[in-house]
Parts: C-alpha cells; sequence; structure tokens
C-alpha cells in the first residue's frame, strides 16, 4: 500500500428510531462526546449524516481497530430501558482516497465504498461489526470481524466502560478512580468482557497495518 491508504470507519445508531425524542438530543450529545475524545487522541474526522449514521476517517490505518473499538464500547456504555445497552452497526474500510474533499460525505475512493457496501450487507444480520479491506487480508478481516461481534456482542454498559478506559491506556487502578468503583471490581469487569482476547487481537491487527 501507500500513503494514499486510509481506514473508513461507516456506522448507524441501531433502532434509533426507538430512541425517545425527549431524550434523543441529550443522548446523541453523549455519543459525540465520544466521538470527540476518539478525534482528540487519533486526529480523526467525524462527521454525521442522515440523523444516525456518521462516518470516520482515519489517515493511520493501524488505528482503525482502536477507534472502532472506543467507538463501540463508548456507545455501549450508556443503558436503556431492561438494563440493555445502546449499540451501534460499524463498518471498517481500508484502501485508497481517491477524492478528497473538505466534506466525507462527499469523499470517495475505494475505502469509502467498501465500508459503505459492507454497512449495507450487515443491516439483515446480527453481525454489528465487519472489517474487510482492498488488500490481502481483506478476507481474514471478515472472519476476524465475525469472531470479534460474538466476543465482544453481549459485553454489559459497566463492561464497556471499562474496556472504553483499557483500550485507552488507563491501568486498572486509574479506571478504579474514573468510575468509583474498587480495583478488584474493574479487574473483575475486565476479564468477563474477554480484555485479554480483544488486545490480543489489537496487537495482532496493529502488526498487519504497522507499515502503514
Amino acid at each position: 500500500m501507500n500513503k494514499d491508504t486510509i481506514g473508513i470507519i461507516t456506522a448507524d445508531i441501531i433502532e434509533s428510531t426507538e430512541i425517545n425524542f425527549e431524550l434523543r438530543n441529550t443522548l446523541f450529545s453523549k455519543f459525540n462526546e465520544g466521538l470527540d475524545i476518539v478525534k482528540k487522541e487519533y486526529s480523526v474526522d467525524y462527521e454525521w449524516y442522515r440523523g444516525d449514521a456518521f462516518q470516520i476517517k482515519t489517515l493511520k490505518c493501524i488505528n482503525s481497530l482502536k477507534i472502532i473499538l472506543l467507538v463501540k464500547f463508548w456507545i455501549k456504555s450508556f443503558e436503556k430501558e431492561a438494563k440493555k445497552s445502546y449499540d451501534v452497526r460499524i463498518s471498517l474500510g481500508i484502501g485508497k482516497n481517491e477524492l478528497n474533499q473538505s466534506q466525507l460525505s462527499t469523499s470517495d475512493g475505494e475505502a469509502y465504498r467498501i465500508s459503505g457496501r459492507n454497512l449495507d450487507s450487515i443491516k439483515s444480520s446480527k453481525q454489528t461489526i465487519i472489517f474487510d479491506s482492498n488488500d490481502s487480508n481483506s478476507n481474514a478481516l471478515k472472519i476476524e470481524s465475525i469472531l470479534l461481534n460474538a466476543i465482544i456482542d453481549n459485553i454489559t454498559p459497566i463492561q464497556s466502560k471499562v474496556l472504553f478506559y483499557k483500550i485507552r491506556g488507563f491501568k486498572e487502578d486509574e479506571i478504579a478512580k474514573q468510575l468509583d468503583l474498587a480495583q478488584s471490581t474493574i479487574n473483575q469487569h475486565s476479564n468477563s468482557g474477554n480484555w485479554n482476547a480483544i488486545s490480543k487481537y489489537l496487537d495482532y491487527f496493529e502488526k498487519i497495518y504497522a507499515n502503514e
């Protein structure tokens, strides 16, 4: 690949039409808090469209998986009725940036097409994460995303909060202070949230795209 290779993340909030109108502005403001953290820490651009969908562009493909997981865990950290969490469908496309405009909505290229097409492909399934690329990793990424989906699909809001901080490099005692919980509780949620498997896959993914 070359320097024009980028990561495009396309996402939409699941069952957004069921969100109470009175809560909608407050909830989406909270969603934006997480996106702003990602934007600040990873120097990405993001843009909402169609009310409940957004795109994120990263020039560093190595950061793509961390960004996806941060967004996923941030949104899943908000609890709704019946102790269920909100969730987001999310698709990563890695490829060329052929038409670079000031707005993501008017930009185009392989990464945009792969990301958008695959998001549409999982809307009728239970899968909420899909990765793909225009390189030799394509088939492996799609299979790995199915496995990752199974690992994180049923994590709870509190596990999501812990994992959100874990991915950002916080130590367990620091997370305990952030969430006002005992460190032993943080460790328990980390383990039950499959952090060991997630962190190993993050390392693997970053090795693949270390030079991009």
